[in-house]
């Protein structure tokens, strides 16, 4: 569902299902594990297909809030995916929750966020 973007490419996020990307030595951090930065940013991708499958013509969505909870490390090598569902729709705001996972379905990370939805 996701529209090309041009930054998901730069770090190696397939959008063509959901959000997955197979991680290597470039999104370690310091301490050898996958940068948090790269897992928020999966969990974006996902929250934001997931708003946007709700949308009528000529709307947009933007991230307002994200909060991520992190559950255990990813490793350089692990190829994760982000699945997230709507839990309220309101008028201009939408609450969603997230979770990231690795190939053995080891959970990585939860997310709660809130995108707002605007006319283009």
């Amino acid at each position: 569902m996701s529209t090309a973007n041009p930054f998901l490419e730069h770090v190696g996020i397939d959008t063509s299902g959901d959000p997955t990307v197979r991680t290597d030595e470039r999104h370690a951090n310091a301490a050898g594990g996958v940068q948090g930065g790269l897992i928020a940013t999966l969990l974006d991708a996902a929250m934001g297909d997931a708003v946007r499958e709700g949308l009528e013509e000529g709307q947009q969505v933007a991230t307002v809030q994200l909060t991520v909870t992190y559950l255990n490390p990813g490793t350089p090598g692990d190829t994760l995916t982000a699945t997230a569902e709507v839990r309220k729709r309101g008028g201009k705001l939408v609450l969603l929750e997230g979770d990231v996972a690795d190939q053995d379905g080891t959970p990585i990370a939860h997310g709660v966020a809130t995108f707002t939805v605007t006319e283009s």
